[in-house]
């Protein structure tokens, strides 16, 4: 009996077993076709048009099929307008293009096809994260170490000789902009501040950087030949180098430096009567970024950089030159140059480069480097050079010496070539002698150089003006020459910090001057302003626009600004400073109770306002309702509230936490705003009727 029906049953179960794999052999083509649904053969590349041949033709017409019977097309309305690739399944889930939930609901999102997994966010920036310490007027300023102010894209470049950022948002030509060079300032004092407190992490994961040389002095190195013009070198105290302009023609070679070690991020170079016309160069070969302009298969590119003690020959002010050949770019050191003209020799100067950035604002000035330090530095200890284009190859340095009218010898005190050491690593080499000095000295140089110039370009009212025209739509121009709340604010709280490094009082003195503008109002060419006319509600306005905009950071800035001279020069005996202090707490209490009264008018339910233009009490826009764009497939109203974007409104919440430390008899309200508007960030909204 068993004997019987056994064939059967085998039967049976392969018929069973060969419909199994037919109905799977259908679902895969199916789940692969509804996968890559948009995608067809008829974008292969040829080579496999004819490999696959009729085959393709037969899978197309099968899994269409499939795909007709599970999802249809259908007609899709948005806001009255038609919206096309609009399908249905068989669940009745509506398929749209994700570009339509962009557009209209103002989402983002992105792909990552490595891990077959879609992000879907409705900000485009991180959630701020609670920051670690509390604000010290003598520490880093809030999170201004994770920056790089140099490369963001409106910065022209950093001057050679006073070292500071050039700004060209406003001015093509560029100009300097107090509140691009305090913020420089900060970022560089931050790093520094960081750098010291870094020690020695995760030493078993980065061996490469444990044997990695981060710094070459080129004065005293055994990786450096020194090639001298007159046959020899000329020892002096502290293995300075001596460059006599005695004893060579006007404007000759007078000292060739090669480095054994090529791959350098910074370049560093302290001096002492530097004469008019003298210049040093560096040739170095790099790669360009990959842009869709340059067609040189990513190849290495030579190039000569000149920072040169003079003036641009045009007469004009000309912050760099680049010959006709375009390998060679000359910096202009206008500053060095009058000095040397007027006393015969520049008694200080300091060179503090990154030079990779230098070759790119000058030669690619429309490349886009990420502002925040951790993206460009991770990658700056990959072995191959060609995938990390950061680094620059330093061939050769010379120094060539005018030696017309000169009287003394030049002297090199301090002359370097450095690494970007990642702060999230070690500072530290295998034998525990300290590594990352050159890039710590950068930030040094770099922070005191954005210092000494609001000391140096300090006006008679204690200001800093803005020298460059400031256009708003229904508002008059600010013509050059306006001051900014903003930019007062952050030059006082990098200069309360390089006092506290340096003891100079130069600094502390240049704060209490600049105190006086805080009590101009903008209709006299102040940065006072009063919201609605109301006397006890002043605002500092970042752009003295009037009828006043009320922008909510830039007025926050100056509050951090006035509290940290408060904390720093109390108890100062110097009668100018103390008397500041008194000026600057009563300035501080003011804007601290306006804000109070005003901040619940930046809420806007979903987000946060940048400014109150909107509730002007002297200016109403007249509003149409046609009158809206549409900029890169966004609806956007041409006038109304201005709200913030995600960004700023990050910023917001950083400032707020902030003054929980500033002003703790308001911390409650600081505090429940900022968690109310870190909830925005997560899609939250609040109540609705």
């Amino acid at each position: 009996m068993r004997v019987k029906y056994l064939c059967p049953l085998r039967l049976v179960a392969l018929l069973l077993i060969a419909g199994a794999l037919i109905i799977l052999w259908e679902l895969r083509y199916l789940s692969r076709y509804s996968k890559f649904a948009s995608l067809t053969y008829d974008h292969e590349p040829e080579s496999q048009q004819a490999v696959y041949g009729k085959q393709n033709d037969r899978w197309n017409h099968s899994t269409n099929e499939i795909y007709r019977q599970c999802i249809q097309s259908i007609q899709c309305i948005v806001n009255g307008v038609p919206t096309p690739n609009c399908y249905l399944t068989q669940e009745k889930d509506v398929l749209v293009s994700f570009e339509v939930v962009r557009t209209h609901l103002k989402v983002f999102g992105s792909l990552d096809m490595s891990s077959n997994t879609f992000y879907l966010n409705h900000a485009n920036v991180e959630v701020p994260k609670a920051h670690l310490y509390k604000h010290n007027p003598r520490g880093i300023y809030m999170q201004f170490n994770k920056l790089s102010v140099e490369k963001r894209l409106h910065v022209k470049l950093v001057t050679a000789d006073e070292g500071v950022p050039i700004s060209s948002q406003w001015d093509h030509r560029g100009y300097p902009y107090p509140i691009q060079i305090a913020q420089f300032g900060l970022n560089h004092f931050s790093q520094l501040i960081t750098s010291d407190k870094s020690g020695i992490k995760d030493v078993q994961n980065n061996s490469s950087l444990m044997n990695e040389i981060m710094d070459l002095d080129l004065t005293v190195s055994d990786n450096v030949l020194h090639h001298w013009s007159n046959g020899k070198r000329l020892n002096k105290p502290n293995n300075s180098l001596m460059l006599s302009a005695r004893n060579v023609d006007s404007s000759s070679r007078s000292l060739s430096i090669t480095p054994k070690l090529k791959d350098w991020d910074y370049f560093i170079m302290v001096g002492r009567q530097w004469t008019y016309g003298s210049f040093v160069e560096l040739l170095v070969q790099w790669y360009p970024p990959k842009t869709a302009d340059y067609h040189f298969n990513h190849r290495p590119r030579r190039s000569s950089i000149i920072y040169n003690c003079s003036q641009s020959p045009a007469g004009r002010l000309t912050y760099t030159s680049i010959s006709s050949s375009g390998n060679t770019v000359i910096f202009w050191m206008p500053e060095c140059g009058k000095s040397a003209k007027l006393y015969g020799s520049v008694e200080s100067v300091k060179l503090a480069r990154d030079v990779y950035t230098d070759l790119v604002k000058v030669f690619f000035p429309f490349w886009k480097f990420s502002e925040h330090v951790d993206s460009n530095v991770k990658k700056s200890h990959q072995n191959n050079t060609t995938s990390y284009p950061f680094h620059v190859q330093v061939l050769e340095i010379n120094f060539y010496i005018n030696s017309h009218n000169a009287t003394a010898d030049i002297m090199i005190e301090k002359l370097r070539l450095g690494k970007a050491v990642n702060s999230q690593t070690i500072l530290y080499d295998a034998k525990k002698r300290e590594t990352g000095s050159t890039e710590k000295l950068l930030h040094e140089v770099r922070f005191i150089s954005a210092a000494d110039w609001f000391i140096h370009h300090q006006d008679k009212n204690g200001a800093w003006p803005v020298n460059v025209r400031r256009s708003l739509k229904g508002r008059r121009t600010l013509q050059p020459g306006w001051y900014s709340a903003m930019g007062q604010g952050q030059a006082i709280s990098l200069l309360v910090r390089a006092y506290n490094y340096t003891g100079n009082l130069l600094y502390l003195r240049a704060c209490s001057r600049s105190l006086d503008l805080f009590n101009l109002s903008i209709r006299y060419g102040g940065v006072r302003s009063y919201f609605l006319n109301q006397s006890e509600l002043i605002w500092f306005e970042e752009y003295p626009f009037d009828p006043p905009i009320h922008i909510l950071n830039g007025f926050i800035y100056s509050l951090i600004g006035l509290y940290d001279f408060t904390q720093v020069a109390t108890g100062n005996s110097d009668p100018s400073v103390s008397s500041g202090v008194l000026k600057a707490q009563a300035l501080l209490d003011a804007g601290l109770t306006s804000l109070s009264k005003l901040l619940p008018l930046f809420d806007s339910g979903s987000g946060s306002f940048y400014d109150l233009r909107h509730l002007s009490a002297d200016f109403i826009q007249p509003m149409k309702e046609t009158e809206h764009k549409q900029a890169k497939n966004t609806y956007q109203l041409s006038s109304g509230p201005n709200r913030a974007r995600w960004s700023y409104h990050s910023l917001h919440i950083q400032q707020l936490r902030i003054l929980i430390d500033l002003d703790p008899k308001r911390a409650v309200q600081w505090r429940n705003t900022a968690v109310r508007w870190t909830a925005y960030l997560k899609g939250f909204q609040s109540l609705q009727n």
